[in-house]
């Protein structure tokens, strides 16, 4: 193998490595994206079931008119 071949598949295992490490940080970021939808959408529902917020879109609201 000659020193162009070995860079160029060095190159490759690099590229490789990076695209795994982007990969694994959109899928941290995701991850906690998706928690913290699910903790406010908690939130919002414990305050509607203790009457602290009206959401209009909420099938409680229209119990509580």
């Amino acid at each position: 193998m000659n020193k162009f071949q070995l860079l160029i598949s060095q190159l490759d295992c690099l590229d490789e490595m990076m695209t795994a490490k982007l990969e694994n940080e959109r899928a941290m970021i995701n991850d906690y994206f998706f928690g913290q939808i699910v903790s406010t959408h908690q939130k919002v529902s414990l305050a509607e079931k203790n009457v602290h917020v009206k959401n209009a879109c909420s099938p409680i609201a229209s119990e509580l008119e």
